[in-house]
């Protein structure tokens, strides 16, 4: 009935589509970029950039700078040549009539040997890690929009990555090979920033709507297991995402209105004579309005608001390097009134009151200079900010509030790092760099206790330092044998507690375009901030049981294969083990582990921990990919994995994130029609594993008047499978100097029930089940010009 009415709703939208099909007239665009050394960074004179199967080209200037004329909107591929340089082909470039298209291209210079030059394979895509080994993905801005379901989330887009797992509809918590969220790092051009999502706690790492605008994101990658040097303070994964840079041509305008919220974006030169340009994108909330349409947003009668802003601005000089001003900001609040009705609420329960409001932002400014062409520095001055602010008051039988949580904590630090990069020679690159945080913290958190009242949890206002430094060096042996390895370090003053790391790794090319890669690494990460300040009771006082706490770590080991087949279809796979140690448990003999917090909205709550607990997860991967070329995509991930851990009390138990397996199969299918009108069709396919949980005691649950758990069976049983399925349908109009698409999301289009958590229900003395999104249609109109 609901695929019925919706499409009442879309048939005369379609009509009209077809209509202004039929007066259709080809557009053109400009394309336009910079072509750089991928080891030194500097620009690269000389390039040839053709367009195959066009007479379009064009060769790069002594800055590097290329420019097209002419080309055709659509889909389009690139070819980049020069003498000294591996051979560089790019496909699934987007080109459309509202937007000029640039693109930073990197070239790979060379091997060689006495008796000769070594050619390679082209590549078929921009690179952002070249020190990586293993387990990296690299995406853009086209990439998160393109898959259904994403919901234009970049956190969203990478759970149909191998080896991710997420299974929550209401947030978008990274799950990387069976580790807790809190395990991922989150990077912004070469800054550690917090959790970049809406309604996100302290500490955590995801949240139900992300703050990070996918229309101004640039090249990133993405990485989920022996991840190079220039990584540290994580054990599970790591985003590295960086800003794309504003037209320096001329100014252009972006309007969105969807599900993420009404956005308008700018960006252009500062003037004619200038190679300076800006980028701003600001963004505000439209929940309400699609509450008023009947859609379900998952928060019951609630209704959420939030707004963020991103910005970048590029100061070129002819002598002085390159500055760079940067910078994403935002807050959300939202407000539930507990109502037994009210069951589509994923976020508070009926017996509870519940407001909550959050900030983050981040600003930085950098500074890259070329000493010579073939050695560089990057000087990164930054600060960074999140704060949030929650009350919870219980009802009683007659609905009266009464207070029983209450949190205004906050956490800012002051960053400077610097970095070196070396080109030595074609065979041999070294980067190394050093940074130093300065983290503030101002914390103020309370619980109601049955026993002693209104209680603190952390009371806390202060500073401590973390410095963290890096070295790394790549070798090329041959054009086939490849070495990267390095060292990572870091020290909390805090409790002086330090570590020294190393990472290594070979990738070996086959003779048959295809390759073999090992990789290993030692990571280790300091716990949550707050966590080293949360309070014990002993007598009349206060202890803070947790300062002494060292970092968690874990040992990567990773192998894979990977192989280029015809018509551009990837495939590869990856066997990895990961060991963790001086994991965060209690000090009496419990099943309690830090291993299993990280997917709600905060880092657990626990006193008088110490680094004794140890887990594992293991597992293989495959990935099938035909990028998009010829009118169409195909993504295959499939993941198989254990993920285990032992508390204190050295009783081996699933971890809550052992899902044990995650499937996803993804297409899509392009039609262009007269040259100015696109159709697509996307899908989505995914199943995994249900969520763990600890099975209720009911009998002792009513006897103690709230839920009581059979901890012996912490995490053993696992709910039914998570099943979903996504179909997306655009339609993209290239008009002359603008651009508009529209898509409509249809988000589990067979409703199916999956379960969201069960909880007891402590006055109906009975264990409620709570279900997932069902059928949820995602609107989104963008406009360009």
């Amino acid at each position: 009935m609901m695929l019925y009415y919706w499409g009442k709703k879309i048939l005369p939208l379609c009509a009209v589509l077809i209509f202004n099909m039929a007066v259709a007239q080809a557009q053109v665009q400009t394309v336009r970029g910079t072509v750089y050394d991928q080891q030194s960074k500097k620009q690269v004179a000389d390039a040839t950039i053709t367009i195959p199967g066009t007479s379009l080209g064009a060769v790069s200037d002594n800055n590097g700078n290329f420019t097209i004329r002419q080309v055709p909107v659509g889909r389009m591929s690139i070819q980049v040549s020069h003498i000294s340089y591996e051979p560089l082909n790019l496909v699934n470039i987007v080109v459309e009539s509202g937007k000029e298209t640039i693109l930073e291209l990197e070239l790979l210079e060379k091997l060689v040997t006495q008796r000769e030059i070594v050619i390679t394979a082209s590549r078929e895509k921009l690179t952002r890690r070249q020190m990586a080994t293993v387990s990296a993905m690299e995406f853009n801005a086209e990439d998160s929009r393109r898959y259904a379901g994403s919901r234009n989330d970049v956190a969203r887009m990478a759970s149909n990555f191998a080896g991710v797992n997420s299974v929550n509809d209401s947030r978008n918590d990274i799950i990387i090979r069976g580790n807790s969220p809190l395990g991922l790092l989150w990077r912004l051009e070469g800054v550690d920033i917090p959790n970049p999502n809406h309604f996100g706690g302290l500490g955590a790492t995801g949240g139900p709507v992300g703050m990070l605008n996918n229309n101004v994101i640039g090249q990133s990658a993405f990485y989920t297991g022996a991840f190079p040097a220039q990584f540290g303070n994580a054990v599970a994964g790591a985003f590295d995402l960086s800003l794309r840079k504003g037209n320096s041509n001329q100014r252009e305008f972006t309007g969105q209105v969807g599900f993420n919220g009404l956005e308008l974006g700018a960006e252009g030169p500062f003037s004619k004579q200038s190679k300076a340009s800006y980028l701003v994108y600001y963004r505000y909330s439209i929940p309400g309005l699609l509450k008023s349409l009947g859609v379900d947003v998952g928060t019951g009668a609630a209704v959420p608001r939030y707004q963020d802003i991103s910005f970048k601005v590029d100061l070129p000089t002819k002598k002085a390097g390159q500055f760079t001003l940067f910078g994403v900001g935002g807050a959300s609040s939202i407000s539930f009134k507990g109502d037994l009705k009210d069951t589509a609420n994923f976020y508070s329960d009926p017996y509870h009151d519940l407001y909550n409001a959050t900030k983050m932002g981040v600003a930085g400014l950098k500074h890259t200079y070329f000493f010579n062409a073939t050695t560089s520095y990057t000087l990164t001055l930054a600060a960074t900010g999140t704060g949030v602010v929650t009350r919870q008051d219980s009802l009683d039988a007659s609905h009266d509030p009464h207070k029983n949580y209450r949190s205004d904590s906050k956490e800012w630090r002051y960053v400077a790092g610097i970095a070196l990069n070396k080109k030595i020679s074609a065979s041999d690159r070294f980067t190394a760099g050093v940074t130093f945080d300065q983290l503030h913290l101002s914390y103020a958190d309370s619980v109601q206790d049955y026993d002693y009242g209104f209680i603190p949890l952390v009371r806390e206002k202060g500073h401590t330092n973390l410095v963290r430094g890096y070295a790394q060096w790549q070798h090329r042996f041959s054009s086939r044998l490849t070495l990267n390895t390095g060292a990572y370090s870091q020290y909390l003053t805090l409790n002086n507690r330090g570590v020294v790391e190393g990472r290594i790794g070979l990738r070996y090319a086959t003779g048959n375009a295809g390759a073999l890669t090992i990789a290993s690494g030692t990571h280790s990460q300091m716990q949550a901030l707050m966590t080293y300040f949360h309070e014990t009771r002993v007598g009349e006082g206060y202890v803070q049981t947790n300062r002494e706490l060292g970092f968690t770590k874990s040992q990567h080991f990773v192998a894979g294969w990977e192989q280029v087949a015809r018509d551009n279809w990837k495939y590869k796979a990856e066997v990895y083990a990961q060991f963790l140690s001086k994991v965060p448990v209690e000090t009496r003999l419990t099943d309690w582990s830090a291993l299993n917090i990280g997917a709600g909205y905060g880092a657990g709550l626990e006193d008088s921990l110490v680094n004794k607990g140890k887990g594992y997860n293991y597992g293989v991967e495959w990935t099938v990919e035909k990028p998009f070329s010829n009118g169409y995509y195909f993504l295959g991930t499939a993941s198989l994995f254990d993920s285990k851990y032992k508390g204190s009390n050295g009783v081996e138990h699933n971890t809550l994130f052992n899902g044990n397996y995650v499937v996803n199969l993804l297409s899509g299918k392009e039609w262009q029609i007269r040259g100015m009108h696109t159709i697509a069709v996307d899908i989505k396919f995914t199943t995994a594993g249900g969520k763990r949980h600890t099975p209720i005691n009911e009998a002792a649950s009513r006897a103690a008047g709230r839920a009581v758990y059979y901890e012996e069976k912490s995490f053993s049983e696992r709910g039914k499978a998570y099943l979903r399925a996504d179909i997306k349908l655009t339609y993209r109009m290239n008009n002359k100097g603008f651009m508009q698409e529209f898509f409509v999301d249809f988000q589990n289009v067979t409703n199916r029930k999956n379960i969201f958590n069960q909880w007891y229900d402590s006055r109906a003395e009975m264990v409620r089940t709570q279900y997932q999104l069902g059928f949820w249609p995602n609107f989104n109109y963008r406009i360009q010009f």
